[in-house]
């Protein structure tokens, strides 16, 4: 499911997720108990039965890309909000390592049904040689827990994006309404595949994300740098929007295949957009202020979208997941900001030198940091198979 990484891009990459598909006859399937064993050597897995799901006829989940070495939770909680206000009712998160803060979070939007937190754990270390194959496998397997998500989900559509992403129709829709009006026009689509744009906000607003630690108050996150939305004129490789009943397989960018006859509808930036405010772009300052006529293209919707009522139910549910957050803990949250120019460090020519996974390469700068919560049992070495 990798193997176009392996090529020229991570070079040192040997190992990586694999599908395998069977055609099973009806009444064979019919004569298969509840589960079925998987073995290997002294490792065994129980494997469940499970049925296709029910045709998805309506709704909007979103996955999420596995986190690793994870911090932003302020950013967290505004993305699972402003994508609420897009219209989706579901989110599919897959951890690996993850602040104790981000991790009460999961726990909290479970507790309201929106989310459901997965361990995205690594591979088992070889007990006789010692070889752990962690260190040779792209990231974490990006594409396993894609494609989980995929089958996971219970909802007409399900875009794949990280949580500095989103996708906002041009005109005054929800995603939902959007997607479901163009799928309606477009009867062979599997899936929408939206354009890259970055997205940036005024950095004498985000202050938050200078405050040493005995600085820091959580409550003093007022979330008004939502209004100051500009279009950042970054390109890069887009994402796509599935309708799990039509397509078999994703990857990042695009539908690694769909069925028979459903494709990838392509949407314009007259139509909708994806925005991408990745950390190192995100924050505008003046002397970016220069206007670009392309801009007109963008900047009304963000300002329609990004409106004083977004910024007030965003702003209130971040407080009242912060309150239980907080009395979970028994402790002052904080988000371990340092964490950012720590990894940058850490994966600079990352892939030049032909390394594979940030969690393994990043682990001994990062381990004292902060409070992790791991998806493994004891740091990254894990036990036994799995079956997600």
């Amino acid at each position: 499911m990798d193997s176009t990484c392996y090529v020229g891009y991570t070079s040192g990459c040997f190992w990586g997720p694999y599908i395998i598909e069977a055609i099973i006859p009806d009444e064979d399937v019919e004569k298969i108990g509840d589960s079925a064993l998987l073995s290997y050597k002294d490792r065994w897995i129980k494997i469940p039965k499970i049925f296709k799901t029910k045709p998805r006829e309506s709704g909007l989940s979103v996955c999420v890309a596995p986190l690793y070495w994870f911090s932003n939770w302020p950013r967290l909680i505004e993305f699972i909000e402003i994508w609420r206000v897009l219209g989706a009712s579901k989110f599919y998160f897959y951890y690996q390592s993850v602040t104790r803060e981000v991790y009460e979070i999961f726990k909290e939007y479970e507790k309201l049904g929106i989310v459901e937190a997965m361990k995205a754990e690594v591979m088992p270390t070889d007990k006789e040689s010692g070889f752990n194959p962690d260190s040779w496998l792209f990231r974490i397997g990006d594409r396993l827990f894609q494609n989980d998500c995929l089958m996971r989900a219970k909802t007409k559509f399900a875009p794949y994006v990280d949580v500095d992403e989103m996708l906002i129709p041009q005109n005054n829709q929800t995603l939902l309404e959007f997607l479901e009006a163009e799928a309606k026009a477009n009867p062979d689509a599997g899936a929408f595949g939206f354009n890259h744009a970055g997205l940036q906000f005024d950095a004498e607003k985000m202050g938050h994300l200078k405050d040493s630690k005995a600085d820091f108050d959580w409550r003093k996150l007022d979330h008004e740098w939502l209004k100051t939305a500009q279009w950042g004129n970054q390109w890069a490789m887009g994402k796509a929007v599935s309708m799990p009943d039509r397509v078999d397989l994703i990857s990042i960018h695009y539908i690694a295949r769909a069925q028979f006859p459903y494709k990838q509808i392509d949407v314009p930036h007259t139509k909708g957009v994806y925005y991408h405010s990745r950390i190192n772009w995100a924050e505008k300052k003046k002397s970016d202020e220069k206007k670009d006529n392309k801009s007109l293209l963008y900047e009304p919707r963000l300002k329609s979208f990004f409106t004083d009522e977004l910024v007030k139910t965003v702003h209130k549910n971040y407080q009242g997941i912060m309150e239980n957050v907080e009395k979970s803990m028994g402790r002052k949250p904080y988000p371990s900001y340092e964490v950012f120019k720590i990894l940058d460090k850490c994966l600079a020519g990352w892939r030049s030198y032909h390394k594979c996974s940030p969690y393994v390469m990043c682990y001994e700068n990062l381990k004292n940091i902060t409070e992790w919560v791991y998806a493994n049992p004891s740091n990254y070495e894990s036990r036994d198979l799995i079956a997600l």
